[in-house]
């Protein structure tokens, strides 16, 4: 699984990250795969049962990610400013299985915005 957000540009057939116009945090190794150009090392992996958080901030340009409900610190986008005008879009890559999805209809978990 991988979770992230993308422009309106990308393929769909890809992870989140694994191209350009697109960056995501993957299960498997704990990267975060920034416009298939950058894939660093960024939090824990996760699996069946975790709840995983994504926020995007415009301002200074940063996500970061939570896993059941604790921050797991700023990552700085530091490549593709172009997208960053508000033609992202939350982004899940998954490969079988299913996956609940919230988007503010609930109470989120990370409580610490």
């Amino acid at each position: 699984i991988a979770i992230g957000f993308c422009s309106n540009l990308i393929k769909l057939n890809n992870m989140p990250g694994f191209e350009s116009g697109s960056w995501g945090y993957h299960s498997d190794d704990g990267e975060f795969f920034n416009c298939s150009i950058i894939n660093k090392p960024y939090g824990p992996t996760f699996t069946t049962g975790d709840t995983i958080g994504c926020c995007l901030n415009f301002i200074n340009k940063t996500v970061f990610y939570t896993k059941n409900g604790v921050n797991l610190g700023k990552y700085y986008l530091i490549l593709n400013f172009i997208y960053l005008n508000g033609n992202l879009f939350p982004c899940i890559g998954l490969k079988g299985g299913s996956i609940k999805t919230n988007f503010g209809q609930k109470k989120f978990i990370y409580a610490g915005m």
